[in-house]
């Protein structure tokens, strides 16, 4: 084969490979380059020395400017135009979603390219197109054209290397198990790394196999793999999750239940959290308390009402009812204000002489200055605001040993009658 004849490369490669590729042009351009014409470049949306441009022109017609395309950091599109007596040396390339993308068409010497594209073809006037994929091997025409017809990936000896052994490291192990799938949506952490699995990953395994054979009684594997039934309670376990996600928040639930309209079912398992501020299920299955609260009270409620409070598994309508009493009641406990609190706001109406800032308080805002015993947040900065207003106004102070002033009592008066 004749040292100069008409070349094509098609060649692929990754973005990061953007250096390789720069000195494989600039050995085509220093082997073609006539001095008399010279090679057009043009590059889009390109980045010199890391200035952006949007366009570039430059014309490379001695060996000391070929140096120049060093100094491209990125582009979108790039070609380097040269026209000959002989032929018109073309060197076309453009970046798509990463990928660089080069297409050389020129008459001039070969060069061991192989290495620099990931997948490249080659066409040569005098002699067969060839194929390489990176690894320094060529690839003829009939070995593609099995390879496409087998359906399968070619195995390229390099040295005492294989291709598909690399494939194999690089790929990441698919994860197919169920306990896998489970841990890492309620955990959310991987359970395979490296292609074995995790610390984590094995002792979580080892934890709730023998929380279930202890709760259930069952044994979680047969032959090394999860029993139906075992399988079944990791199920459950995402489902659990999925339903405390979509669970509305409790004003919303509270709202529902005290609706007269609304004719929904309170389920048990909210009756019994919201009243003792327990779990009714842990890890798919009913916790012994929450067992034991249901057979009390369907045994007491047997007794006062002598009615049963199941009918087919479910409970009655009238049971339903009695268990949104429950919440009911419960609710009216939490918003009774205090004995104390009562006493103090009636005895302050009745005495004159001493007013006590939370039934101002009250009087102005209509709010209430303390809650479950203890005081509001908006009585807290009402206070605060009028303590300084008082200051300021009067220049005096509204507290003397711990107790309101007499002036400061008849300011807190006048604030009412106005």
């Amino acid at each position: 084969m004749s040292e100069e004849s008409l070349r094509e490369v098609i060649g692929l490669a990754k973005k990061s490979k953007w250096n390789q590729i720069k000195k494989y042009i600039k050995f085509i351009v220093q082997k073609t380059l006539k001095k008399e014409v010279g090679y057009s470049l043009t590059a889009l949306d390109v980045t010199i020395n890391g200035k952006k441009k949007s366009k570039f022109n430059f014309l490379i017609n001695n060996k000391d400017k070929i140096n120049e395309i060093d100094k491209i950091n990125s582009f979108k599109h790039l070609t380097l135009y040269q026209p000959t007596q002989i032929s018109n040396n073309l060197i076309d390339i453009s970046q798509n979603n990463g990928t660089i993308i080069v297409l050389a068409k020129y008459f001039g010497p070969s060069q061991n390219n192989h290495q620099i594209f990931d997948f490249s073809v080659h066409l040569d006037a005098l002699d067969e197109p060839f194929f390489t994929i990176g690894n320094g091997k060529k690839i003829n025409c009939s070995e593609v054209l099995h390879i496409i017809n087998k359906k399968t990936e070619p195995i390229v000896k390099t040295g005492t290397r294989k291709i598909k052994k690399e494939l194999n490291k690089v790929e990441k192990p698919k994860i197919q198990d169920l306990e896998a799938l489970v841990f890492e949506k309620l955990k959310g952490k991987n359970a395979v790394w490296s292609g074995s699995e995790t610390k984590t990953f094995q002792n979580w395994k080892a934890k709730l196999k023998n929380k279930y054979r202890k709760e259930s009684g069952n044994i979680a594997y047969y032959k090394g793999k999860p029993t139906k039934k075992y399988s079944q309670h990791l199920e459950n376990l995402l489902r659990n999750k999925e339903d405390k996600i979509r669970r509305p928040s409790k004003k919303l639930i509270k709202k529902e239940s005290s609706s007269k309209k609304d004719d929904k079912e309170i389920s048990e398992q909210f009756i019994f959290k919201t009243l003792t501020n327990k779990n009714a299920f842990w890890n798919g299955t009913e916790t012994k308390t929450f067992q034991n609260w249901k057979v009390k009270l369907k045994n007491k409620y047997r007794k006062e009402s002598g009615n049963i409070a199941y009918y087919k598994g479910k409970p009655t309508k009238k049971y339903s009812q009695h268990l949104e009493n429950l919440l009911r009641n419960k609710e009216d406990k939490i918003r009774r204000p205090s004995k104390k609190l009562i006493k103090k706001e009636s005895s302050s109406k009745k005495d004159d002489k001493e007013i006590s800032e939370q039934f101002i308080f009250k009087t102005l805002t209509n709010k209430n200055a303390f809650w479950n015993g203890a005081e509001t947040k908006n009585f807290i900065d009402w206070k605060r605001r009028i303590h300084k207003k008082y200051n300021k106004d009067t220049g005096k102070n509204p507290f003397y040993r711990g107790k309101l002033t007499q002036n400061f009592q008849k300011y807190l008066k006048n604030l009412i009658k106005t």
